[in-house]
């Protein structure tokens, strides 16, 4: 059966994930358009013509196969929960230009763009947006719904939550823990941890929130 990719978001991060596609499926790729989680006014500029409108107008077809193009971890991990219930099938969208190890543990609906690495006996959640030559060390463990920033770090046996944003050049030191709905300041380097809802910025990071 013949599949066609849907885009949930409709700005920037929809955008990427459009032209990865492309790069991944070449001239094979069925794209079918782009839906505006709940309403959003974004701008997909030259692809405005492929929108299809307010995703809560439509209605899924068995052929379909989605990708969350959204940003934002709240928004992404809030998309993603309405649109499995709605029996949505997700796929994950991988640069060809990755290391990623045969023993990965991978969820789905997470998108990995161009140089990303990963070590030995990583595992990764559901819904992770990896923004450019991210680099997880040896049993890395990720939950749901993050954002890394380019050429964030996160090193051996570190565990990361569920919904955190990783700032550009951050760094999770080996054996760190960090919790949920936390924002990793840029180039920030992280020794410990933190737990729920940090600020983190400097190095060592302190929460400044």
């Amino acid at each position: 059966m013949e599949q066609n990719l849907v885009i949930i978001g409709n700005s920037s991060a929809a955008k990427e994930c459009y032209w990865l596609a492309r790069v991944i499926w070449g001239d094979a790729l069925r794209f079918k358009g782009f839906l505006a989680f709940e309403g959003y006014r974004g701008d997909l500029g030259k692809l405005s013509d492929l929108e299809l409108g307010n995703d809560d107008n439509y209605t899924c077809a068995p052929t379909d196969v989605f990708v969350l193009g959204i940003g934002s971890p709240d928004l992404r991990l809030k998309a993603f929960a309405k649109w499995k219930e709605r029996g949505a099938r997700f796929v994950n969208l991988i640069h060809p230009i990755t290391h990623i190890p045969d023993d990965t543990e991978m969820g789905e609906a997470n998108i990995v763009t161009h140089g990303c690495h990963f070590s030995c006996d990583v595992r990764l959640g559901n819904a992770n947006y990896l923004n450019g030559s991210v680099v997880f060390g040896h049993d890395v463990v990720v939950g749901d719904g993050n954002f890394f920033g380019l050429f964030s770090i996160v090193l051996g046996e570190a565990v990361v939550g569920s919904g955190n944003s990783f700032g550009v050049h951050s760094s999770v030191l080996a054996k760190a823990k960090i919790g949920n709905n936390n924002v990793i300041a840029p180039g920030a380097f992280i020794y410990k941890g933190c737990r729920d809802g940090c600020f983190m910025a400097g190095n060592p990071a302190i929460n400044i929130r």
